[in-house]
């Protein structure tokens, strides 16, 4: 759960001011990274889209301990999530299917997808070394 502080420095960036969504791992393969600025851009937006699509907000898949410190501590990450790739995959395929068929639905569609398919190529190759995952975000 992010806290309030948190949550509100997130959504006054989610317009991409400063923010990069990556994937942090578990775990961690050296040689293995993504990050994108595109995806926070869009934020609003895809978490509509997954609403509508019956899918977890993509918000509910991240980390927010890094944040932390922007939070009272009965608000605090005590208990860092992590997913199984497939999820990821599941979800990225979903949303990405939306976008190609409504490319309008979210700011600069191309380099999203473009982003999209970069985070499936890393989550499927964390899958194949038994890696977990989460969003996380540089602020």
């Amino acid at each position: 759960m992010l806290c309030g502080a948190a949550r509100t420095i997130m959504i006054g960036y989610s317009a991409g001011g400063g923010v990069q969504y990556y994937l942090e791992l578990d775990p961690r393969i050296d040689d293995l990274y993504f990050e994108s600025s595109a995806f926070p851009a869009a934020s609003d937006q895809l978490d509509a889209i997954a609403e509508r699509l019956g899918l977890p907000s993509h918000f509910e898949l991240f980390s927010y301990a890094a944040q932390n410190d922007m939070c009272p501590p009965e608000a605090q990450e005590t208990e860092v999530p992590w997913y199984e790739p497939q999820v990821g995959i599941d979800w990225l395929d979903a949303v990405s299917k939306h976008i190609r068929s409504e490319p309008q639905s979210v700011p600069n569609a191309a380099r999203l997808l473009s982003d999209f398919t970069e985070c499936k190529d890393v989550l499927t190759r964390a899958k194949s070394e038994g890696s977990r995952w989460h969003f996380a975000m540089d602020i």
